[in-house]
């Protein structure tokens, strides 16, 4: 029972760091996955006086990908019933030109204020709509959740390592008679602290299993594909295989690290 315990008290801090860890990464590929749909379907709506070129707005903007023409037809086909053939013409005659402008990445609040500038003081531009209430308080939402996950994370993943620094202390004197042995025979640190890293190593494993059933059983749950399919969120965002490399890897760093970190102490 006392062994059981004694792994739990480093499994339990492993399994909350590395879920820590597992939302600063779910929630980063989140983030992007908004801002390249954003990005490829965001445009800037301009009216312009005069037609406009690629290569003109690229001067201003470098971002520019693209400017598609927005054919007036449709409007006018829908104003031909009411009013008569001579006012048409005059109408399509004074429409402004219309156009979609793309850019190559969802800019920042304040760059797209220095778009919005720079796309005004072309003389040919009589009108822009850049939409940023509607993107912008999605994607400042987003912005707000992904820095308070990355806070809590920061502060979970620090408790956690307080607490395994804790743990393999614990260790440590419970083989301190061994080590000191060892250290009267000329054992380097490793050899000594042979036991510390394999304990420390097999509760690693056991914590970044437990931490990948968890992440399976989410991605299998009906109720959270059916909110991935809502979001249209990529499904690639969640991989578990992928994350349990990433989280064994780092999980193993961490716990190797702290193992040596109190081996050093104990050499003083």
């Amino acid at each position: 029972m006392n062994s059981l315990k004694n792994h739990l008290a480093l499994i339990i801090p492993l399994i909350a760091l590395l879920f820590a860890l597992e939302s600063i990464l779910l929630m980063h590929r989140i983030l992007k996955d908004y801002e390249s749909k954003l990005g490829n379907n965001y445009a800037i709506i301009l009216a312009a006086s005069k037609e406009l070129t690629l290569e003109e707005i690229k001067n201003k903007i470098p971002e520019s990908k693209s400017l598609n023409t927005i054919d007036s037809k449709i409007i006018l086909e829908n104003l031909e019933k009411n009013i008569s053939p001579t006012n048409l013409t005059l109408l399509k005659n004074s429409l402004p030109f219309f156009y979609s402008l793309n850019l190559d990445s969802y800019p920042s609040s304040s760059r797209l204020e220095a778009i919005n500038k720079a796309l005004k003081s072309l003389d040919n531009i009589l009108r822009i709509e850049t939409f940023t209430k509607s993107h912008s308080q999605i994607y400042q939402l987003l912005l707000i959740i992904n820095g308070s996950i990355l806070i809590f994370s920061s502060l979970i993943a620090l408790i956690s390592i307080l607490l395994m620094f804790k743990q393999i202390e614990i260790w440590k004197f419970q083989h301190l008679e061994r080590m000191e042995i060892m250290t009267l025979l000329g054992a380097p640190l490793w050899m000594r602290s042979q036991i510390l890293f394999r304990l420390a190593c097999l509760d690693t494993i056991i914590a970044v299993i437990i931490v990948g059933i968890g992440l399976w059983y989410v991605t299998q749950n009906p109720t959270f594909l059916i909110f991935m399919q809502e979001l249209s969120l990529n499904p690639k965002i969640f991989s578990p295989m992928a994350d349990c490399i990433i989280l064994l890897f780092v999980g193993l760093t961490i716990s190797l690290i702290s193992v040596w970190i109190v081996s050093l102490q104990a050499k003083d």
